[in-house]
């Protein structure tokens, strides 16, 4: 092996390594897990909004659509007064500054949700502080299916991030409406494979 074998074995060897110490945990629950119910948080997710709180799906609400991953998934709604339901979580480990990720996740949207009918779009945060928004990562466009859909981007953190924030949004402007959008099947994050 020449030099430049050598070298290019060693870039992706430590590629490769660095996959696999960024995927031990850095999101727990990332399926949303837990059994369904209204207003309640999968395991190891908090609310991110003051006084309102996700569901775990199906089976609440009208919304009986199957999982795309596992047995339940996530809605989060927005309403009429402007509130939104958003939730996050603490990573196993901090996401370092300027270094690229990928994050990938499913998204669909339910016709029937007790009349918060409207599709939404999803922004994704990460930060280093609970519960505050410092870094806005990713806006999906505006959800309107109801099949399952992965949805997968890159990001560059401007400084360490501890926690991940996923918040149903509307963009309509002035006019807020009762919209909802539903998660399912995060993936880790990984380093992004540019080699």
């Amino acid at each position: 092996m020449n030099n430049y074998n050598i070298k290019v074995f060693s870039i992706s060897l430590l590629l490769t390594l660095s996959q696999v110490i960024l995927s031990q945990a850095l999101i727990t629950n990332p399926s949303m897990e837990d059994q369904p119910a209204d207003a309640t948080m999968p395991s190891g997710w908090f609310s991110a909004s003051k006084s309102t709180t996700p569901d775990i799906l199906p089976g609440f609400w009208g919304v009986y659509a199957e999982p795309e991953d596992g047995n339940s998934y996530v809605g989060l709604i927005t309403r009429p007064d402007g509130s939104f339901e958003s939730i996050a979580q603490r990573l196993g480990a901090p996401l370092s500054k300027e270094t690229c990720y990928t994050l990938g996740l499913y998204l669909a949207h339910s016709d029937n949700y007790t009349g918060y009918n409207q599709p939404l779009k999803l922004r994704v945060y990460i930060s280093n502080k609970k519960n505050k928004r410092e870094q806005l990562v990713y806006e999906s466009p505006i959800i309107e299916d109801e099949d399952w859909a992965f949805y997968q981007f890159e990001f560059i953190p401007l400084k360490a991030a501890r926690y991940l924030i996923l918040e149903a949004y509307n963009d309509s402007g002035q006019r807020a409406w009762k919209g909802n959008i539903l998660i399912d099947g995060l993936s880790q994050l990984t380093i992004c494979n540019r080699v």
